[in-house]
């Protein structure tokens, strides 16, 4: 990822408050650096988030994708990412507008299609 990149991702990722709920510890995580620690927790709610409601799934995906770019695995990433591409783009408004810019700054960064 490109040095500009990954300053703007950071910048937009710190930006947001926290959240509540079961993404908050991952998200919290992410936002503070500990993409290890952000890993682990995100990694650990896979199989619940396969109930969430769309919008959920799509913010869980992105902030998988973002912590996977950010150790490093680009591949990984980029499944998740896409995930979280093609709720948004299924359903608009889906993710929150930061979150948002998030997916179109990484999914430039990643060449997602």
């Amino acid at each position: 990822m490109r040095r500009e990149s990954v300053t703007v991702l950071l910048a937009l990722a710190f930006g947001a408050g926290g959240c509540a709920g079961p993404l908050s510890d991952g998200e919290d995580a992410f936002r503070s650096g500990h993409y290890p620690e952000a890993k682990q927790e995100l990694a650990s709610l896979e199989r619940e988030s396969r109930s969430w409601d769309e919008a959920r799934r799509a913010e869980y995906a992105l902030y998988r994708g973002l912590t996977l770019a950010a150790l490093g695995d680009r591949g990984t990433a980029g499944i998740w990412l896409r995930q979280a591409k093609a709720v948004e783009d299924a359903h608009p408004g889906a993710l929150l507008p930061d979150d948002a810019d998030r997916l179109l700054v990484s999914s430039h960064d990643n060449a997602l299609p």
